[in-house]
């Protein structure tokens, strides 16, 4: 995103100093580079979406830790060991999947995860002991992008809305 005349919000890249638009993008791009995952800014070849993620929907991310609620999108492997089936919203190159796919994986208690391009499909599998699904929701969401329990209608609404904001 173009950076706004006036606008103040650095970060340290590389061994320079450069501005984001606003804290938010201010924030993300730091937690990036402070994971360790900087290379994301070199391998991008478009920007991604601003997310317009409302305060109320993180809240709701414990409702996912429920196992009722789980019931229709997450598989119990063993007393612990948990595979979700998750749809992400924002992915708009392979450096969006790069980037998510060792983000994710960075997280303790996070088994492994396989992140498809073409369908913005992912499968995360951990350790109900180590992390809650909730917070490995909320680490997607820290960097930018919008993780749901993967359903074919959902599905089909992200990508009908992601091919109408292409469109305009």
């Amino acid at each position: 995103m173009p950076v706004p005349d006036g606008a103040h919000y650095p970060i340290q890249f590389e061994g320079e100093t450069r501005q984001t638009c606003c804290r938010g993008c201010q924030a993300v791009a730091q937690t990036i580079i402070d994971s360790g995952q900087g290379a994301y800014y070199t391998h991008r070849t478009v920007l991604p979406a601003t997310p317009q993620q409302a305060e109320a929907e993180l809240a709701q991310m414990g409702l996912y830790d429920l196992p009722e609620i789980q019931e229709s999108f997450v598989r119990v492997e063993t007393e612990n060991v948990r595979e979700a089936a998750l749809i992400l919203e924002n992915i708009v190159c392979a450096a969006c999947i790069w980037l998510n796919e060792r983000h994710i994986a960075a997280l303790p208690g996070v088994l492994s995860v396989e992140i498809n391009y073409a369908t913005r499909r992912a499968r995360v599998r951990w350790d109900n002991s180590r992390i809650q699904l909730s917070a490995i929701l909320k680490a997607v969401s820290d960097i930018g992008y919008i993780a749901h329990p993967f359903d074919p209608g959902r599905s089909d609404d992200i990508h009908r809305r992601e091919r109408n904001s292409a469109i305009k």
